[in-house]
């Protein structure tokens, strides 16, 4: 009788805590957007990207607004000078109609900046800001449609002649061009650089690297078709966005570094 006291009491337990665990969970939330100088717990500067859960607590002073976003893609503004905590966030929530698009995209986002905060935190990842050579542009993931592309990265070496490397992932071919600059400008001409493609490309101090361990930017050149497709959607999300109250240079570059879609 006791040890079935004890196993029931061992299973109310866990219960409990997964319910603490998955409320704790839904009151996550990323910082979407910044202006100003809000602090998160007077120590530290809230940027994109930065997380807000318990215990933790954001300042918002004259001039100061915070866009936060949830899992679910709902949307809460702190513009008003308080401190706030995260059980209260539920009543700065943006009451305009939202279009599914927008709850997508939001929801879409929060998932990227929780990704990216498991892999920060995962044991054994080390992360080192400065490469010997850092890639410039285009960012990384990038879509676009352009007759040429210009890549460039910064030499943190001693060494002047680097070798630029592009592969073409739909037959993983790699292409080799050495130079003594810090810029190359490719063409498409449907040899190296073609519609419809993925590619990869990376920068290296040595002519014949261990590719296996080399970091790469990616990006995609697309057909017309596509190109055209893409900027529709990015042309209803914009109008979207524009009703809970963004501006037309905010939207963009969110969806610059959100979908990767980047326009002049």
């Amino acid at each position: 009788m006791g040890r079935l006291f004890l196993s029931h009491l061992g299973a109310l337990t866990l219960l409990m805590l997964l319910i603490t665990s998955a409320c704790i969970a839904q009151e996550d939330y990323f910082v979407f957007k910044v202006s100003g100088a809000p602090m998160l717990n007077n120590s530290k500067l809230l940027k994109r990207g930065s997380i807000f859960t318990k215990p933790n607590s954001i300042q918002i002073k004259e001039q100061d607004t915070v866009f936060l976003i949830n899992k679910l893609g709902e949307l809460f503004e702190l513009n008003r000078p308080n401190t706030y905590l995260t059980k209260s966030i539920e009543n700065f929530r943006k009451k305009s109609e939202r279009s599914s698009l927008s709850i997508g995209y939001f929801s879409y986002v929060w998932k990227q900046f929780s990704n990216q905060k498991e892999i920060r935190q995962r044991p054994g990842v080390v992360y080192r800001e400065e490469r010997n050579i850092k890639l410039s542009e285009p960012m990384d993931s990038i879509r676009f449609n352009v007759p040429a592309i210009e890549f460039s990265w910064k030499n943190n070496t001693d060494i002047s002649k680097v070798y630029f490397h592009l592969q073409d992932l739909d037959n993983n071919h790699i292409s080799k061009i050495g130079t003594a600059t810090n810029s190359i400008t490719l063409y498409r001409d449907n040899v190296l650089l073609q519609s419809g493609r993925s590619y990869k490309w990376a920068v290296t101090t040595q002519a014949f690297p261990d590719f296996g361990k080399l970091e790469f930017n990616s990006f995609e050149l697309l057909t017309k078709e596509a190109y055209e497709k893409l900027k529709i959607k990015m042309r209803t999300l914009k109008k979207a966005l524009l009703v809970l109250g963004f501006s037309e240079e905010d939207i963009k570059m969110a969806i610059c570094l959100d979908y990767k879609f980047c326009e002049g």
